[in-house]
């Protein structure tokens, strides 16, 4: 069993797989709790390049939901992500469920704003489902992750 911080870089390493070259990565935040607890930036900073669309990508690796529920954020870092939506740029949770960080059971991929909770709800999660093997898409027109 690895411990979270290595299973969450794990986690990383495979959302970026999944970022093809219709994508660049401006920046991934590697350094750790300390720097994420004063930094605005998600996880990662990307950029789809026929667009030029800057988006943030924060990911989150859980290993189950508890009772129907899943933690994902504290309340520190709601405020964060919210900062960093204030600031103009569409941000997005990819959460991977189960299996492990590189291969999850499961993977979603929800716009920030729906979700403003530490805690989400399992059943609403549903509508975001995605393969957690198929290479991301940009929506230039919906501004959105697919």
């Amino acid at each position: 069993m690895q411990d979270s911080h290595t299973a969450g870089l794990d986690f990383e390493r495979h959302v970026i797989s999944l970022f093809g070259k219709d994508f660049k990565i401006l920046k991934w935040m590697r350094e750790g709790a300390a720097k994420e607890e004063v930094d605005l930036s998600p996880d990662l900073e990307i950029e789809h390049v026929e667009s030029g669309d800057v988006f943030g990508v924060e990911c989150k690796y859980r290993a189950s939901h508890y009772l129907g529920r899943l933690p994902w954020a504290k309340e520190y870092q709601l405020k964060k992500y919210g900062r960093y939506r204030e600031a103009g740029r569409p941000l997005f949770i990819a959460i991977g469920l189960g299996g492990t960080p590189e291969r999850p059971d499961l993977m979603y991929c929800i716009p920030a704003w729906q979700a403003a909770h530490t805690m989400l709800d399992a059943d609403r999660l549903k509508r975001y489902r995605r393969d957690p093997q198929r290479k991301f898409r940009w929506d230039a027109r919906e501004r959105r992750l697919i």
